[in-house]
């Protein structure tokens, strides 16, 4: 017998149920007149209702259990109240209260209450949950989970694979499989010694048996009050409160660079934050006028402000990352409508609010160049919104609206110094003309020092709308609408212009037209849209790095990179050709006919973009959609319902980028209803979703002619290993592209009888079948050395490879759901329930197998698998109405 001792009602359960015992007794033995008409009784007889059962969940699943309070197996109260109350309908009071809650046995339980007399006053409070849960299959060596500081125990040893490297790190090292198989090693596959052997098995006995599961979950809880007073029959006031709890665990990503490459991790990041609101408005009301001001104010407190961990490739180092950091916002609204006659009306509102962020920096020696303590963040957003509506008389009614939104970020504009996360700084001082332009000193800073400048994006929004809604005859209608927008994009403070787009302008024409034919009602609609950008900057990335408008003190006359670029048209990508020598401001800031160097302009990573390529959201774009439903009801007792959209978006001017977007969905509903009794439905709905983009794998050009005096190239665009690295930077065959399709297909049936076999029983049920698949279908590919062309290989043996790329594999979710239904009503006031519910999910996805021991080399591995799940649901509850 199964123990339920973990699943019995925590105290806000108690909380909520205890809610039972508050109901007066005289309402429970209240009776309603003998007298009284029972349909006028149902009217005007306030009724309540309190639902308490039990169920129980065969299986424990995160996923099954993701927002439904489901996740654990075994018994659960159902739990659910209405309680009414509050002075007769005939009487000279209109005094009224209720109490409503449901899944008050589940970790998504809610509560509601509140005290009114209509007309006026309103007086409310609440309470509800919801919790998310993410993953139960998570595993970590790290202790301290829950907390802020994560370290490994000290027995922890650096994974390695022996036979490949005894110094490189590599977390594959923890599989067997892997530090048991054979290596290619000098030219040579090569079976691990026993000396390795006892190296991997002492590595894995120490480190493995320390990855433990811990759950990953999100928790909410908020609370709520409010209050509204009617002062008099045109004046209104009205107060809202709310708090909202945060609290849980979910993952994060880190890269670091303690051991000269990139190592990452999946981080359980604690979860502990607060959320105070409040909203007051003032409104006054007249026959044909209204006006509503009104404040509302947010307050976010993160009680987490950092994260540190040890380093799994290097336990002797630490890192530390700030957390989201808290802030507030104030904001004034002012809303007012005009009714100028029965059939025109003018509303208009505004609002201004301050956003504030003022949470102090986190600082060590990896940030040696912090010019002030926080950031003093600080965003102005101004809007105003204008809409006119008149109905000139039965079959013409138009309108016009006007919106303008401002979000203004005025915070300063500073120069920051970094190196890569735990990469140590190097023996060589950064530029002496950076660090003058700082004012620093010479050796303050290194030549792998990240210089780079925060970006304060504003945006600007201006919009216009017209539409008209003609009726041609009684039955068929016409819809024309034409929409305006301009959005501009800036950063205050900043020495260029930091928006890849700084204007982009957007004009959307519809049409819709609505016809009804004795049986058949139907509806099409058509939108094309199309956005054009004034000028695309491919050097917004410049606003990051200040330093390249500095001129090194190696260039000659004067030149900064900015300058450089400018005189020569180019972008940070630089001259579109092959290798040649450089010399001279050449070779200092484009050389071998390079991008940009990244000595240029301080910064360690590379942040030039391809030429051609264009953001999605800030490129040219034409939009067609089409929209169409169908009703048809031949008989009285049956009814189709369907529907179609489908939506093409082209960039026309996007070489690199998304460069297509393409996706259609259709949906067909059957109802049959014989009597009032029975009702039997049928539907599908299929979903395609596609998106084709384009990129490049990026290499630089060089002199170099063999791999290890090989020179010969299987496959690709050049045929020897000069050739190829003489033309690394236009060869075609690094250009790739990728088609993303997503299909979702699901159907099912549902239905309900009442009073089947006896007057007192009803019953019900649906079946909901989905499967959804996603492809990668790449092509392109890119080059690789051959293992075996070693210094004493066979003479002829070819150098690289050029590898053609290969769909990624299907990723599939299967899910099947069955939930049946039935109710047995003792009387008008008490019933009993009875539900049953099956639910059951596969997934495939490769993305997973890199969470394995042994799958990716510089990624500590979590073991989360797929989610998949089979879980039935029983739950039995008695239901008294009085």
């Amino acid at each position: 017998m199964k123990s339920i001792s973990n699943h019995l009602p925590n105290s806000k359960t108690i909380l909520a149920t205890a809610l039972l015992g508050a109901i007066p007794a005289s309402m429970a033995l209240a009776t309603d007149p003998k007298n009284e008409d029972p349909v006028v009784q149902e009217l005007t007889q306030t009724k309540s209702t309190v639902e308490l059962g039990v169920g129980d969940v065969t299986d424990s699943s995160y996923k099954f259990g993701e927002y439904n309070g489901l996740q654990k197996q075994g018994a659960y109260v159902i739990g659910a109240i209405d309680v009414r109350g509050g002075d007769s309908y005939d009487s000279n009071s209109a005094n009224h209260w209720r109490i409503i809650g449901s899944n008050l046995g589940l970790d998504n339980r809610n509560v509601f209450a509140e005290y009114a007399n209509q007309g006026l006053f309103r007086i409310n409070i609440g309470f509800d949950e919801l919790r998310r849960n993410r993953s139960d299959g998570y595993a970590t060596p790290y202790a301290g989970v829950g907390t802020n500081i994560l370290t490994l125990p000290s027995s922890w040893m650096i994974p390695l694979v022996p036979r490949v490297s005894a110094t490189a790190v590599n977390a594959r090292g923890l599989s067997n499989d892997v530090a048991n198989s054979g290596a290619i090693v000098a030219g040579v596959v090569t079976a691990p010694t026993t000396a390795q052997l006892a190296t991997s098995s002492a590595i894995i006995a120490a480190d493995v048996p320390s990855f433990t599961n811990h759950n990953l979950y999100t928790t909410r809880d908020r609370y709520s009050a409010g209050a509204t007073v009617n002062v008099t029959p045109q004046w209104e006031f009205a107060v809202n409160a709310t708090r909202e709890n945060k609290d849980g665990i979910k993952p994060m990503g880190s890269v670091t660079r303690t051991t000269g490459g990139d190592i990452s991790t999946i981080l359980p990041d604690p979860i502990n934050q607060t959320t105070d609101q409040l909203t007051t408005t003032v409104g006054y009301r007249s026959k044909s006028n209204f006006v509503q001001v009104g404040y509302y104010a947010s307050n976010f407190t993160n009680n987490i402000t950092s994260l540190t961990w040890t380093n799994w490739a290097a336990p002797t180092a630490s890192m530390t990352m700030s957390s989201a950091p808290s802030n507030q916002l104030h904001q004034l609204t002012l809303t007012a409508g005009h009714d100028f006659t029965k059939s025109t009306r003018l509303v208009a509102n505004t609002a201004y609010s301050r956003g504030t962020q003022n949470a102090t920096f986190l600082t060590d020696s990896g940030t040696p160049w912090v010019p002030v303590s926080s950031l003093e963040g600080l965003v102005v957003t101004k809007s105003a919104t204008l809409k006119l509506t008149s109905r000139f008389n039965t079959r013409i009614n138009v309108g016009a609206a006007y919106k303008y939104d401002e979000r203004d970020n005025r915070t300063a504009v500073h120069s920051y110094g970094y190196y890569d996360a735990n990469n140590a700084a190097s023996t060589t001082n950064v530029d002496a003309a950076f660090s003058t332009a700082l004012g620093v000193p010479a050796t303050l800073l290194a030549n792998n020092i990240n210089i780079n400048a925060n970006r304060p994006y504003s945006r600007r929004l201006n919009q216009a709308t017209v539409d008209a809604n003609l009726r041609l005859t009684a039955s068929q209608a016409l819809k024309l609408s034409d929409e305006w927008q301009k959005i501009e994009r800036w950063c205050n403070g900043s020495w260029i212009d930091c928006a890849d787009a700084a204007t982009t302008k957007e004009n959307s024409i519809k049409l819709e037209w609505r016809t009804t034919f004795n049986t058949i009602s139907t509806h099409v609609g058509y939108t094309f849209a199309r956005r054009t950008v004034d000028a695309y900057n491919e050097n917004a990335f410049l606003a990051l790095v200040p330093m390249a408008n500095i001129s090194p003190s190696t260039a000659t006359g004067g030149e900064s990179a900015y300058s450089f670029m400018l005189k020569n048209a180019w972008t940070g990508y630089g001259p579109v050709t092959g290798y040649s020598a450089t010399t001279g401001n050449m070779n200092l800031f484009f050389p071998a006919n390079n991008a940009l160097a990244n000595a240029s302009y301080a910064n360690g990573n590379r942040i030039s973009e391809l030429v051609g390529m264009r953001r999605y959201n800030m490129a040219d774009r034409d939009r067609n959609r089409v929209r169409a439903d169908l009703d048809w009801q031949p008989v009285e007792t049956f009814s189709v319902q369907t529907g179609l959209d489908y939506r093409k978006d082209k960039y026309n001017d996007s070489r690199y980028g998304i460069t297509n977007m393409r996706d259609w969905s259709a949906n067909i509903e059957g109802s049959y209803n014989p009597n009032e009794n029975f009702v039997f439905t049928l539907f599908y709905t299929h979903q395609n979703q596609v998106s084709d983009s384009a990129g490049n794998s990026y290499t630089a050009n060089s002199a170099t002619a063999s791999v290890n005096g090989f020179t010969s190239i299987s496959g690709g665009c050049y045929a020897t290993i000069a050739l190829r690295n003489a033309s690394n930077k236009i060869d075609p065959c690094l250009d790739w592209a990728a088609g993303m399709l997503d299909k979702t297909d699901l159907y099912g049936f549902s239905f309900d009888r009442k009073h089947l076999f006896i007057s007192k029983l009803d019953a019900g049920g649906q079946i909901i079948v989905m499967r959804a698949q996603s492809d990668n279908n790449v092509s392109g590919g890119n080059y690789a050395n051959n293992p075996f062309a070693v210094t004493g290989a066979t003479a002829g043996t070819t150098a690289a490879y050029f590898i053609p790329t290969a769909p990624l594999p299907t990723v599939t979710t299967t899910s099947l759901e069955i939930r049946l239904h039935a109710s047995y009503s003792f009387n008008a006031a008490a019933m009993l329930r009875a539900s049953y519910l099956y639910s059951h999910l596969t997934a495939t996805d490769y993305a997973y197998d890199g969470f394995q021991f042994g799958g990716l080399s510089g990624v500590l591995p979590t073991n989360e698998i797929a989610p998949h799940y089979s879980v039935s649901v029983f739950g039995v509850s008695y239901v008294q109405r009085f």
